[in-house]
């Protein structure tokens, strides 16, 4: 059965970054594109979306307010703030509050789209928690790290998860990975080198 593609909203006030964000993720994912945080909220109340990728900043209703209500009234959806270097602290917090994960801009396209998987696959997981009477979940010993240490650890973590499990559900077949991933060959090959990960490894796993 094939997986529904997921919908994402982006939320940026400026017309080319919308663009952008556009040509990264449409391939892969439904999206809504907006200029601000109230037209996001209507998107919000009019259909479920997966995950939203907001700016910080905005005219009127900035992005750590509409995490915050994001969070409040539709808590599986996870959200993705886009921030530069000035405001890193500002969404480190915002992390406590419940957003998923930010991007620094300026950005790779790589980064946007291994965050939007990361933010998807783990709506789905969190999803499908809900619905289940039998789900559990286990936290690692983090008290040895500072809050700064764990968030990375966390993020560098779930990042490499995320690109395990996909080579393993491909045998290490690297294009057909990254066709699922929504990213270019060359691409998944930079990301798995930059978290130490071998195709071959699952190659000779399965046996291929």
């Amino acid at each position: 059965m094939t997986t529904p593609r997921a919908r994402v909203l982006i939320v940026d006030d400026k017309d080319n970054m919308r663009a952008l964000l556009r040509d990264i993720l449409t391939a892969q994912y439904d999206l809504a594109l907006v200029p601000d945080a109230a037209t996001a909220l209507k998107e919000l109340e009019a259909g479920a979306f997966e995950a939203v990728l907001t700016d910080v900043r905005m005219p009127g209703m900035d992005g750590f307010q509409l995490v915050r209500l994001v969070k409040q009234k539709w808590p599986l959806t996870e959200v993705v703030m886009m921030t530069a270097f000035a405001s890193i602290p500002a969404a480190v917090e915002a992390m406590r509050e419940g957003a998923y994960d930010y991007i620094q801009k300026p950005f790779d396209p790589d980064d946007v789209l291994l965050v939007i998987n990361r933010a998807v696959a783990r709506h789905r997981e969190r999803a499908a928690a809900a619905t289940s009477t039998t789900s559990t979940t286990t936290e690692p010993p983090l008290a040895a790290l500072s809050y700064k240490e764990a968030l990375a650890s966390a993020r560098d973590r779930g990042s490499q998860e995320y690109l395990t499990a996909l080579l393993r559900a491909f045998g290490g077949n690297v294009s057909r990975a990254a066709e699922q991933a929504g990213l270019e060959r060359e691409s998944l090959h930079r990301l798995l080198r930059r978290h130490g990960i071998h195709a071959d490894d699952f190659r000779n796993r399965n046996g291929g």
